[in-house]
């Protein structure tokens, strides 16, 4: 299980709260933008500008799936991805995503929740 540091509060973090902070650092990340490391990231991005059209689950359950299971990411050893969902904020146009998987240090099957692009 890893360790880390709440990016607000700056507060000690694990588990699932820690693993939630990493996928969302991951998919804000634009692939190309680490210097040492430029297939780290997420084309996810690209996708918050978009007008939400039909396609544009598609799109983006595309981008989350493909982005959690790089091994560049380091996300696939701890959480493996079973479900997608979109939750679309009608007054602010916000949009977040569900991911529900197998988080892989105990077998559980979880879901995270408010994962915002």
């Amino acid at each position: 299980m890893a360790i880390g540091t709440h990016e607000i509060t700056g507060k000690k973090i694990t588990g699932l709260q820690e693993l939630k902070q990493r996928i969302q650092r991951l998919f804000r990340t634009r692939k190309g933008t680490l210097v040492i490391k430029r297939t780290y990231g997420s084309d996810m991005p690209k996708q918050v500008d978009r007008k939400i059209v039909p396609g544009y689950r598609l799109d983006v359950y595309a981008e989350a799936a493909e982005t959690l299971a790089n091994p560049v990411n380091e996300i696939n050893d701890e959480f493996k991805l079973h479900q997608t969902h979109m939750a679309i904020d009608n007054e602010t146009g916000d949009v977040s995503l569900i991911l529900k998987g197998e988080y892989l240090v105990d077998g559980r099957v979880v879901t995270l929740e408010g994962i915002g692009l």
